[in-house]
């Protein structure tokens, strides 16, 4: 039954519960290790299975493009030693957002009109802990990192145009024009926005019960620390470099572990060679036609993207 959004974003708001987030009973970070990163993966991958819109694979996890870049950040929540959800907040770069494949035009408007962006995505929570608080930890921590860290001023999302209400009222988000059928996956998919400062506001109205820090929800998404988040709520620009995926975890999962690199699209590949250090992208010739595109790429081509307005080229970080 249809409902018109002044009574149904209410009653949308009142199912999240935000206040009521466990803080005692999960813990989210930043994937740093191996076994941290193919446990996101792998989630991913077996959410993405279960709802039918991705094959199962070899490799059974699920990588985009965008996870071998410097810019792309995932973000793991763990219930003890298990892992238990997953998203990814990716700052927008010359090699763009995962969602200009599907609104290239919409994404073109926002940065010229003098957005800075990030894109949250890759997002997945085990079925007993939907509802549980997990996902508000979750987006909690990628509004800290999008304000604090990443300084952006918008944020987008693609996600199924059923989900349009939810996002709507739990957060401002606005549409980005119609659903469209997504470039990859078997799925339409509904691009979204929202502005960073209106959220806020948004948040601040609407969410007013203390959580069980004692402060209002607004505090945290602006930066006030939760023992149960374990991230820098602030943090000098110069500093991103060391948070990012360090060189043994990249090779062990990009070239040993699976194909990714092989099907990185040309823009991609030579704007990593950009961030990555020799070191990191020149393995050994026995891993594989991978190791060997990659080197013949940093070979044929010196620099190739200019620091564009709006966006911010990361130091090489290994």
């Amino acid at each position: 039954m249809w409902l018109p959004a002044f009574i149904l974003d209410p009653l949308i708001r009142r199912k999240m519960r935000l206040a009521e987030t466990p803080l005692d009973r999960f813990r989210v970070r930043i994937a740093r290790t191996t076994a941290e990163y193919q446990d996101a993966f792998r989630l991913l991958h077996v959410a993405y299975v279960f709802q039918g819109i991705e094959s199962i694979g070899d490799h059974e996890m699920r990588i985009t493009p965008q996870h071998v870049l410097p810019e792309s950040t995932v973000f793991v929540a763990y219930e003890g030693k298990k892992i238990v959800g997953t998203m990814t907040v990716t700052l927008d770069s010359p090699s763009g957002l995962p969602l200009d494949k599907d609104y290239p035009e919409h994404l073109a408007a926002l940065r010229q009109k003098g957005a800075r962006l990030v894109e949250f995505g890759s997002l997945a929570v085990v079925q007993r802990c939907w509802h549980s608080g997990v996902t508000n930890l979750l987006n909690i921590a990628a509004h800290q990192w999008s304000r604090n860290v990443c300084h952006a001023t918008h944020c987008v999302v693609g996600t199924h145009p059923r989900a349009h209400p939810v996002y709507r009222a739990a957060y401002a988000f606005r549409r980005l024009g119609r659903a469209r059928l997504h470039a990859e996956l078997n799925a339409p998919v509904l691009g979204m926005v929202y502005n960073l400062k209106k959220t806020e506001r948004h948040i601040a109205r609407h969410y007013k019960k203390l959580m069980g820090s004692g402060l209002r929800p607004i505090e945290h998404f602006r930066g006030a620390a939760l023992a149960c988040i374990e991230i820098p709520t602030h943090m000098a620009s110069h500093e991103l470099a060391r948070w990012k995926m360090p060189r043994d975890v990249f090779q062990e999962l990009f070239f040993k572990r699976s194909s990714r690199m092989s099907s990185l699209d040309p823009a991609t590949r030579r704007y990593l060679t950009e961030l990555r250090s020799r070191q990191t992208l020149e393995l050994d010739r026995s891993t594989g036609s991978e190791a060997r595109a990659i080197a013949s790429t940093m070979a044929a081509v010196g620099p190739v993207f200019a620091d564009s307005p709006g966006l911010r080229l990361l130091p090489i970080v290994g």
